[in-house]
């Protein structure tokens, strides 16, 4: 039988096994922010988790390769998880990873924020010279809303960096303020 990867993660069997691989990393990246020594308890309920997890894995992975003559193995990096062959090449299925923002990435975002927000004071002061024009409303409005998307990123950045320590609307006020370029010289 041939096995066609995009039906098959669209049946209840594929789905399930999806479900799975994505319980498993879940699992294995709660596991590896909980102290084994501090929260004991929580560190073995994870532990019997992810065993099970692994288990009910197995019966996916041999029921695939009975049917479908291949054998998928759970792999997971930094960048991505899923299910593959052996070697690598072949993936079931792939789920990459949300990448992690550096201060140095921050730093440009920064910059096109302030680049963003300068050509929207410009615009503003031209539609406020001339209320009537439709065409600098036009202008005014668009590089509104490309500023408001850049503040978006740049603040979105800064809870990332920062894992949730600092939130949205402390990293506002600190962008306002102008107060966070050293903490993204920092990192």
């Amino acid at each position: 039988m041939k096995l066609v990867k995009e039906k098959f993660v669209k049946t209840e069997f594929g789905g399930q096994m999806v479900e799975t691989v994505k319980a498993i990393d879940f699992y294995l990246e709660e596991k590896s922010h909980t102290s084994q020594w501090q929260e004991p308890e929580k560190y073995k309920r994870l532990r019997k988790d992810i065993d099970r997890l692994f288990a009910q894995f197995e019966i996916f992975k041999l029921a695939v390769k009975q049917f479908y003559g291949v054998e998928y193995h759970f792999t997971r990096t930094d960048d991505y998880f899923g299910c593959c062959t052996n070697d690598g090449e072949d993936f079931l299925f792939r789920f990459e990873r949300e990448k992690k923002v550096s201060g140095k990435e921050l730093l440009k975002k920064l910059e096109k924020f302030e680049e963003l927000e300068a050509a929207t004071s410009k615009a503003d002061e031209a539609y406020e010279a001339e209320p009537e024009n439709a065409e600098l409303e036009a202008v005014f409005d668009k590089a509104y809303k490309e500023e408001f998307h850049a503040m978006e990123e740049l603040l979105n950045g800064i809870v990332a960096l920062t894992n949730g320590q600092i939130d949205t609307e402390t990293a506002k006020k600190m962008l306002f303020t102008k107060s966070f370029t050293p903490l993204l010289e920092s990192r």
